[in-house]
């Protein structure tokens, strides 16, 4: 979901494009990529969500927080977030800088302790403030976008149907040992290529697909990541609803997009650890 743009039309740039006949899955990348290039491009974006966490065993957790991010050129990304409520989490925060081709570099701030502590390899795949995204999830679902055929494989299985809505299925089998998943399979909306779904399985594909969302596998996804409600914010498609399920488990992170604005000149200096400890007002 990161390569060499392929040469577009003025018509397909502004959207509207009907799939060709034997249009490859990397054309299709493409074509998302050179949007989120040019028409449907932002700088810097700002949110505020709302997270419930329910358990396997029926339990609930809320979290309330805000999310800064900013795009920088070479496909670099830096995002701040700030936890409110509840009282147990309140004034916890988080910084990534996300980069190309590579491991993300994280932190989070523990008010109780006054301390950041540097997420290293060995907890990347710990639960992000006990919803289910990992750090290494989150460092994926920022980088994919960008991956080109190095970083993983992608072949079209056809159109498939997501709520209602008709995406074209991309199956991404990962070429780089850090991705550490075997297969990825995508779902983005035929009309406006926003993704629908993301699914991360732990297994090689098989011989079938599962019938999860129309087609798939014989194997349950490590991950499912389901993105609604999506609505246009200026020329931009975007999800305000998320929902985040661990099949094997039964637990899921609904998440609700309360608020965002996109290109608010964040400054540079805003995404660092100092900002961690000051919080956001």
């Amino acid at each position: 979901m990161r390569g060499a743009l392929v040469a577009l039309t003025v018509t397909a740039l502004l959207g509207g494009h009907a799939a060709g006949a034997g249009e490859t899955a990397r054309q299709i990348l493409d074509r998302r990529k050179a949007l989120e290039d040019t028409t449907q491009h932002w700088n810097d974006r700002q949110q505020r969500m709302k997270l419930k966490v329910t358990g396997g065993a029926g339990g609930e957790r809320t979290r309330e927080l805000e999310v800064f991010e900013k795009k920088y050129p070479g496909d670099e990304q830096k995002a701040i977030v700030f936890f409110h409520a509840p009282a147990e989490v309140k004034d916890t925060a988080f910084l990534s800088f996300n980069h190309k081709g590579r491991r993300a570099e994280q932190w989070l701030y523990l008010p109780n302790l006054k301390r950041i502590r540097q997420i290293t390899a060995n907890i990347r795949h710990e639960s992000f403030v006990g919803t289910d995204l990992t750090y290494h999830d989150l460092d994926l679902l920022a980088e994919m976008t960008s991956w080109s055929e190095d970083d993983a494989r992608s072949q079209l299985r056809g159109d498939e149907t997501i709520d209602g809505t008709p995406c074209h299925a991309i199956e991404l089998t990962p070429q780089r040992e850090d991705i550490g998943y075997q297969r990825v399979v995508l779902w983005l909306g035929r009309d406006d290529l926003a993704p629908r779904q993301v699914e991360f399985y732990e297994q090689p594909s098989g011989s079938g697909w599962s019938l999860f969302g129309g087609g798939g596998s014989d194997a349950t996804p490590k991950k499912r990541v389901r993105q609604s409600d999506v609505r246009l914010v200026g020329q931009i498609p975007f999800a305000y609803r998320v929902d985040v399920e661990s099949p094997g488990t039964g637990s899921k992170t609904g998440i609700d997009i309360t608020e965002v604005r996109f290109d608010q000149h964040l400054a540079d200096d805003f995404f660092s650890q100092r900002q961690m400890e000051l919080g956001v007002r």
